[in-house]
């Protein structure tokens, strides 16, 4: 019994491990491309482009570097967060995390 699950699992492993097998060398997508114009030519073509505003001039992310201005000072909202940790403080909780 022990040697038909020995066989069994031998040929299901050696199945998927077939399944998983990957081209010996990398071939890449554009290896046999040829470009008709020179890197001048490319650059003022997409230069162009930017000036008609036909491309994309700066791609979004979401994460603007631009902090907002306060009217406080530092030591202001350090005093706002220690009066408020005092107050609103929680049990038996440690009070390196509320400024105590």
């Amino acid at each position: 019994m022990n040697v038909k699950n020995l066989i069994a699992a031998v040929a299901v492993f050696a199945a998927a491990g077939s399944a998983f097998a990957q081209q010996t060398e990398f071939v890449a997508p554009d290896a046999n491309f040829k470009s008709s114009l020179t890197r001048a030519e490319v650059r003022q073509d997409l230069a162009q482009a930017a000036a008609q505003g036909a491309i994309a001039q700066r791609q979004h992310d979401g994460q603007d570097t631009v902090y907002a201005a306060s009217t406080r000072s530092r030591q202001e909202v350090r005093a706002e967060a220690v009066q408020s940790a005092q107050l609103h403080r929680a049990g038996d909780v440690n009070s390196l995390y509320f400024g105590g």
